[in-house]
């Protein structure tokens, strides 16, 4: 390489070591790091939609050449911090269809005191709505064909745990129609126009709003409402979004540059709330052996 040179490699992702995750020391003995490490003089991580994984690339280079975080990653941790401070002021919108992703993020926030209030929307709130009401055939069986049935049990759990702090949608739009969150006989696209208002009134009670993931089927047009409606009342706050369906959703609902943090990662900004990262203690133990 010249001065000036950049070097792209080819996506990590291929490298079947790269998707087992594990503890630091054994990340920095992987083929990867022994082989790329020696050519070069600094480690900076800036994917912070990957900071949750204990993998090579992640974890592995800090451990044997001195590293620091990128500007992404500096600017995801500023707003993060904000959350923390200010986590009574703070409500949790949470959608999409990474159901036990979810569900985990969602207990792990509650049972941290991380936020006063979680609103669900998306196939989460399906199959959230599925625990405590009757379950259609058709929708049954879509749970089963999609592998949540077990999830809808989990949902159960959560729900008798912190059902004052979870809020359900009332009703879902499908395409025949409004279908009440009572009596669910079919697969929903949306939520319906009286959660809409319901969710909108709740979210501008509130200084910071996190959203993640639609409430619907964003890629169906008579399925957007919902989504956009959500948004617009979250950009009147202080609203932090991630997730690539998120931030798109932003952007066709006109309201993405009225967020206040457009976060790199969805479920990473989520689980970061509760969780440790991985790429944030590796960094922390290489500022001591190189930095420090």
């Amino acid at each position: 390489m010249e001065n000036g040179d950049i070097v792209m490699l080819e996506n990590v992702r291929l490298l079947s070591e790269e998707v087992v995750e594990g503890p630091p020391e054994r990340q920095a003995n992987t083929w990867l790091v022994r082989k790329l490490a020696p050519h070069a003089d600094y480690f900076v991580f800036d994917g912070f939609a990957v900071a949750h994984r204990s993998q090579p690339s992640v974890v592995g280079f800090p451990m044997v050449m001195p590293s620091c975080m990128g500007y992404v990653m500096e600017r995801e941790l500023a707003a993060l911090s904000e959350i923390w401070r200010n986590r009574k002021l703070t409500l949790i919108v949470v959608g999409g269809a990474k159901v036990p992703e979810s569900l985990r993020a969602i207990k792990e926030a509650l049972d941290k005191g991380l936020a006063d209030k979680v609103l669900v929307g998306g196939l989460v709130s399906v199959v959230m709505a599925s625990a405590r009401s009757r379950v259609g055939p058709s929708l049954r069986q879509f749970l089963e064909g999609m592998g949540l049935l077990s999830e809808v049990e989990r949902a159960r759990t959560l729900l008798e745990s912190y059902g004052d702090f979870i809020v359900l949608p009332d009703d879902f739009r499908s395409r025949s129609g409004t279908l009440d969150s009572s009596n669910l006989d079919e697969v929903p696209g949306d939520i319906g126009d009286a959660t809409i208002a319901k969710f909108s009134e709740i979210i501008a009670n509130y200084e910071y709003v996190v959203i993640t993931g639609p409430m619907g089927k964003i890629e169906e047009p008579e399925f957007f409402a919902g989504t956009r409606r959500i948004l617009e009342a979250a950009s009147r706050r202080k609203a932090i979004i991630g997730g690539g369906h998120t931030i798109l959703s932003a952007e066709k609902a006109g309201v993405l540059d009225k967020i206040f943090h457009v976060s790199t990662g969805g479920r990473a900004f989520l689980m970061a709330l509760s969780e440790e990262l991985p790429a944030v203690n590796a960094l922390v133990e290489s500022a001591k052996r190189f930095w420090l």
